[in-house]
């Protein structure tokens, strides 16, 4: 046998043994990047994830907040997800506290196989809370989820005022 014969056989063997011992980690996927709210002080807030498990096992996912987890609540906290597909995570938010708050929101990818060792794999998505100062009206506070503009809500109420005029005055006409 020549020297170049062993050096080949000898290559394939450190490769097969480096290959024998590699860890696959679970996939994921995770829109949007990154999340950005705005709320009134007192007001619940709802944003959402959607995770994938773009992979090609099944595994058990988890969210959390890394901080403030006294006013972040995420639904569902924990699932599991077969390969291609999605889950809604809802996010709710509410702070008694003026400010800007931000944290990570960590999500992880376990497998549920357990035939070879797997490692966990995991993203964290920025999250900045904006928090106003000025206390608003139970009125406009209840409007929030629908994300409607304070100028939009105005105008809505300015022009029934107007309509109410309007008919009180053709009213009295007759």
């Amino acid at each position: 046998m020549g020297n170049s014969t062993m050096k080949r056989i000898l290559l394939i063997l450190i490769v097969s043994l480096f290959a024998a011992n590699f860890a696959w980690a679970a996939a994921l996927k995770v829109r949007p990047a990154s999340i950005k709210v705005e709320i009134p002080y007192g007001v619940l807030a709802k944003t959402e994830l959607m995770i994938e498990n773009p992979g090609n096992n099944v595994a058990l996912f988890e969210v959390y907040p890394d901080n403030f987890s006294d006013w972040i609540r995420i639904k569902p906290e924990s699932f599991t997800l077969e390969q291609g597909e999605k889950q809604r995570v809802i996010l709710e938010i509410k702070n008694q506290e003026a400010g800007v708050f931000s944290t990570m929101i960590s999500v992880v990818a376990k497998p549920l196989s357990s035939r070879k060792f797997q490692a966990n794999s995991g993203i964290k998505i920025p999250l900045q809370v904006r928090i106003s100062k000025a206390k608003t009206s139970v009125f406009l506070a209840s409007l929030y989820p629908f994300r409607l503009s304070i100028h939009l809500v105005s105008a809505v109420m300015i022009l029934l005022l107007i309509l109410g005029l309007v008919k009180y005055n053709y009213g009295k006409s007759r």
